[in-house]
């Protein structure tokens, strides 16, 4: 009875854990597929193509596709990772989001840990890695305290409020107006900070959504203030 329960705990572990990982893939799959199109094959050097062909023997398209295949799946095995640490059951909540976010500094002293939070209705779990010093090792913290940035700090807040009022449409605006402005009015502020909004609601149509923000949409709703 005992063996046929710790195998019932952990397919359902198992399978909670997949299903979040094949969602994000799925969720992500146009990111390789757009170097799969006709219009894109056409663009495509035969110079360079040869070239890839010579150095990893195959050419620059699939060389594009296996590259952006292997960045999704690793970082969907990471999110996985990151759920499991905190012994997170989706089979057992209706939704869930996480934030996380990464350094877009190209200055030599880049910081590359990440950090971030998922949030529950009932929980908030603080986590920070790094991938290139730490082999990935996941940690908890308190990701909503200060973090030295006003503009971060803000930020956080704001995205972290909206998120548990479950008024996430305001996130989708947000990311319209930011990236409307970066392309006209503001095309010259360099965000040093992207976060990434991953949205789980398992009884939604789209049971997954992305918002991508940046640090700099807190400077943006000033001004218009």
């Amino acid at each position: 009875m005992k063996k046929s329960l710790f195998i019932l705990l952990f397919v359902s572990s198992s399978a909670n854990g997949q299903d979040f990982k094949e969602l994000y893939t799925q969720k992500l799959k146009s990111s390789w597929e757009v170097y799969e199109s006709v219009s894109f094959t056409k663009t495509i050097d035969k110079k360079t193509d040869s070239l890839y062909r010579a150095v990893n023997g195959k050419g620059y398209k699939e060389t594009l596709i296996d590259n952006k295949k292997k960045s999704v799946a690793d970082r969907a095995k990471k999110l996985k990772e990151i759920i499991e640490f905190f012994n997170i059951k989706l089979t057992e909540l209706d939704s869930l989001a996480i934030i996380e976010q990464k350094s877009l500094n190209n200055s030599l002293s880049i910081d590359f840990t990440k950090k971030g939070a998922i949030l529950t209705k009932d929980s908030i779990y603080g986590f920070t890695y790094n991938p290139d010093i730490e082999n990935g090792k996941i940690k908890k913290t308190d990701y909503f305290r200060d973090s030295g940035s006003p503009t971060m700090n803000q930020a956080k807040q704001i995205i972290g409020n909206l998120i548990l009022q479950g008024k996430t449409n305001y996130l989708d605006t947000i990311a319209k107006v930011e990236s409307d402005m970066f392309a006209g009015p503001l095309k010259e502020l360099s965000p040093e900070t992207e976060i990434e909004v991953i949205l789980y609601n398992k009884s939604a149509e789209k049971k997954l959504r992305l918002i991508y923000l940046h640090e700099t949409f807190v400077q943006i709703m000033n001004q218009k203030k």
